[in-house]
């Protein structure tokens, strides 16, 4: 049987306060998301979510994307934008 993985995706328009931020975590936690992809990162406050490795991509304009992944799920030739739009990564080979 395949593994199954749980994804997500959120526009988080900015991290402007720490609610928002604990919301995100405890969204994660409580949903138990493997890999989550961020839209409108403005800078990345990921670094210290515990269990997760966060992949930054913040443009020229000072907006990006943000790939976390569980730090058992290894995410391997990232590629982004210079404009912060995009971010891409492989996992298994797949990507």
């Amino acid at each position: 049987m395949p593994d199954i993985y749980k994804v997500s995706t959120l526009n988080i328009n900015s991290l402007a306060s720490q609610v928002k931020m604990a919301m995100i975590e405890d969204f994660v936690r409580q949903h138990e998301i493997d890999f989550l992809f961020l839209q409108k990162v403005t800078q990345s406050k990921f670094d210290n979510l515990l269990g997760y490795t966060a992949y930054t991509n913040i443009g020229t304009n000072r907006r990006g994307t943000d790939i976390l992944a569980r730090e058992h799920l290894p995410l391997t030739r990232t590629v982004s934008l210079p404009s912060g739009r995009e971010i891409a990564a492989s996992f298994q080979g797949y990507g």
